[in-house]
């Protein structure tokens, strides 16, 4: 059974309806909002892509634990007189030595992405079908013979501006629940490409420059870190 039945949205009412009592005009449309709420249901809160995100900043960090150049850069002017570029030189060591460690949590957080995503995309589709249920009312309602008093007609015109208003509002709801499941997708593909493919090969050149100090192989090395550290930045710019 789809979400959207869980939560039965009111139809709207008979176009050939007049509304001529003031308290009705006023009201039009209240049982397809609370409908609505109910179907929506609270936001949920996302924090596995900034948290995915946090982790790979740990990682990049890791990878320039060997490039002293690299973290004093980092650091700045004020921070090396502060001695921070000191205590990235030891964070960024400690990270080396757990990296494995730093990719098994980061692990988690895209497993919490990927059930974010999920969540993302059934929220959006209860939004879309709140949002059309909502512009149904106020299409039934502009269609409606015009109330007989004035005061009337002014207090249902506004009504309808203000399910327009609130159909507007999620819609944008909806629109932004589509945007954080493509940059959580985004995201996820990042880091699968840097878990599966861009490490290994690091990793792999790493071991050969240590077996053998051959200036193809830094380079290779460097070429691959340089990819990883693209990759997490983009990745840390998507959510800024």
């Amino acid at each position: 059974m789809p979400e959207s039945a869980l939560v039965a949205l009111p139809p709207p009412p008979d176009r050939s309806r007049q509304v001529d009592d003031p308290l009705e005009a006023a009201g039009f449309g209240n049982e397809v909002l609370a409908a609505a709420e109910r179907l929506i249901g609270p936001p949920q809160r996302a924090t596995a892509a900034q948290r995915l995100v946090d982790e790979m900043a740990n990682i990049q960090l890791a990878l320039q634990a060997t490039d002293v150049a690299a973290l004093r850069r980092s650091a700045g002017l004020i921070g090396r007189l502060l001695g921070r570029d000191v205590e990235a030189q030891e964070r960024a060591e400690q990270l080396a030595e757990q990296l494995d460690i730093c990719l098994l949590r980061a692990d988690a957080e895209l497993r919490g992405l990927q059930r974010d995503m999920v969540a993302q995309q059934r929220q959006a589709a209860r939004v879309d079908v709140a949002v059309t249920a909502i512009e149904q009312w106020a299409d039934a309602g502009e269609a409606m013979p015009a109330p007989t008093q004035e005061a009337v007609q002014l207090a249902l015109q506004r009504r309808l501006q203000h399910l327009r208003g609130v159909a507007r509002l999620r819609q944008i709801e909806a629109d932004q629940l589509h945007l954080l499941h493509a940059q959580g997708l985004e995201l996820s593909e990042r880091y699968q490409r840097i878990r599966d493919v861009l490490l290994p090969v690091w990793r792999q050149q790493a071991l050969a420059v240590r077996a053998a100090q051959m200036p193809a192989r830094l380079q290779q090395a460097a070429d691959s870190q340089a990819r990883i550290l693209d990759e997490v930045a983009a990745m840390q710019a998507r959510l800024r």
